[in-house]
């Protein structure tokens, strides 16, 4: 059997409510030369036998089963680790895929060997596969950048990220291997960071992707910092708990700027970058939120598009 293009990664935990639709929406793309890695992190539920059935019907499946749930983190890395593809994309058990992402993704990756990664536009669907309506979803990122120089990339990329779907795209493996291990503090964004640092990032002005919303979601604004760190490493130490999140997030762009194989003028130029920008965001943030509302009535005054609402709540 020869080794396949693209390699799937799909860590999973207890899925079984969304995996067979996310399993679905993967082995029914049009662009079918892949392999798809199903890491079971101990499942309880029924998720062991979804996986096995769908191995027996489809042989791209491959399933590794393991007895004790280790952490996100961990089975994020371990799928990477089991693929052969020249490319690689992650994929979570409770979203989807509509059938041309893949092709499209890959047409443009394919051309140019600076692209690191090509991402789509995305929807938001609800427990029940249903689109949520735009007015009611957040304004997903836009983090596509094409700079010559990797400072920039990073600058653009940190500016930007936010929910992190352009993770789900598809990426040049060669990339994710010079890149340090999927960490446990914003592992999306310290992901796109790496690879905008590498390379260029392609958006397809197209929604292929849909990314579901539940109550199970990590990122469902109900958990504390510490209890994601918990979710994606059990066995994080009392030091990484203390840490405040968003000094901690410095401190992975930090370590991910002089983890890279970059020239020393590039580290020099991308260190200040991952140093100043999240900060820079955070009080950015805070003033569109404190201005929104006076927004609001001066555009409704003036019309002038400037003073749109930002997607920040406020």
């Amino acid at each position: 059997m020869s080794k396949p293009v693209l390699s799937i990664g799909l860590p999973v935990y207890n899925g079984q409510r969304y995996l067979s639709k996310a399993l679905g929406s993967l082995l029914n793309q049009e662009f079918a030369d892949f392999e798809l890695i199903v890491s079971d992190n101990g499942s309880t539920d029924q998720t062991e036998a979804i996986c096995r059935e769908a191995a027996a019907r489809d042989a791209r499946i491959r399933y590794l089963r393991h007895d004790q749930n280790q952490g996100a983190t961990w089975n994020f890395r371990k799928v990477l680790e089991a693929s052969s593809g020249e490319f690689f994309k992650y994929a979570a058990y409770d979203d989807e895929c509509y059938p041309a992402m893949l092709r499209k993704c890959m047409d443009v990756i394919r051309k140019d060997s600076s692209i690191a990664l090509v991402y789509t536009r995305s929807e938001l669907i609800d427990e029940n596969s249903v689109v949520v309506p735009p007015e009611c979803s957040p304004r997903w990122d836009s983090i596509a950048t094409s700079a010559n120089y990797a400072s920039i990339r990073l600058w653009q990329v940190l500016w930007r990220v936010l929910h992190g779907q352009a993770c789900y795209g598809v990426i040049r493996a060669s990339f994710l291997r010079r890149m340090r291990p999927f960490g446990s503090i914003a592992g999306d964004w310290v992901v796109l960071a790496q690879l905008a640092m590498l390379g260029k990032i392609v958006e397809i002005p197209e929604v292929l992707f849909r990314l579901r919303r539940h109550s199970s979601n990590s990122w469902n604004g109900t958990a504390t910092p510490v209890q994601v760190l918990q979710w994606h490493n059990p066995r994080a130490s009392q030091l990484e708990k203390l840490i405040p999140f968003r000094v901690a997030i410095v401190l992975e762009h930090m370590k991910s700027v002089n983890y890279l194989p970059l020239s020393p003028t590039q580290k020099v130029s991308c260190m200040p970058i991952a140093c100043v920008t999240p900060p820079a965001r955070n009080v950015w943030i805070w003033v569109l939120r404190k201005t929104g509302p006076i927004r609001r009535k001066l555009r409704a005054i003036t019309g002038w598009k400037a003073f749109l609402p930002s997607h920040v709540n406020g």
